[in-house]
């Protein structure tokens, strides 16, 4: 599993309902991941809800609740892995950042599209793949004709 690599903004409301909400310790346990901060920054709220992945919302301050929708048939872990990552990366939480970081599965997705290599093509390189590419649609060219 790992993050998408843009997160929508997080919306900001009056109120949150935190009947359901589990402290961010908790979340990270969940998550299979020691936290590694201690005090009450770790007893922030943090709600998690199926089935409405792009839905971030919290409430007004710094250490406020959370409410983190996470995409639908996601196992707990898997769940509980994708609202860390949120926290971390979407809400700048620097206790999740901590607690993630070195975690394989919290890397974000590379882009599609992205070459599978780091290296900028050469000059040589570029003008094979484009002579390349003209060949080809010639030859299609010529069978449809």
């Amino acid at each position: 599993m790992s993050i998408p690599l843009f997160l929508p903004p997080a919306r900001i409301v009056e109120h949150l309902d935190d009947r359901r909400a589990i402290p961010l310790r908790e979340l990270l346990a969940a998550a299979g991941v020691p936290c590694r901060a201690t005090g009450r920054f770790t007893d922030r709220l943090v709600c998690v809800v199926p089935g409405k992945p792009g839905l971030i919302e919290r409430e007004p301050g710094d250490w406020a609740a959370v409410r983190i929708g996470v995409p639908s048939g996601l196992s707990a872990r898997n769940a509980a892995r994708y609202a860390s990552a949120v926290m971390a990366y979407g809400l700048m939480d620097l206790v999740a950042r901590e607690s993630l970081r070195g975690q394989l599965w919290a890397r974000p997705t590379p882009p599609r599209g992205r070459p599978a290599r780091g290296l900028a093509l050469t000059g040589v390189e570029r003008q094979r793949n484009y002579r390349a590419r003209r060949l080809r649609r010639k030859r299609r060219k010529g069978n449809r004709g």
